[in-house]
């Protein structure tokens, strides 16, 4: 296996963190101006922030 094969990308895997952190920010503000601020989907965005439990 080539030494190139085992790099990763951090440009490439920050771009996609980056689109996925806004994605999930876009949806909470549209959420919330909905009035869905009680629904599963704006829980789903606190919680992946806080550490998962066994």
């Amino acid at each position: 296996m080539s030494q190139a094969a085992t790099v990763i990308d951090f440009t490439l895997h920050r771009k996609r963190k980056q689109a996925q952190q806004q994605g999930r920010l876009l949806w909470a503000m549209y959420a919330q101006q909905a009035g869905f601020a009680g629904q599963p989907g704006s829980v789903a965005t606190s919680a992946t922030k806080t550490p998962r439990q066994a």
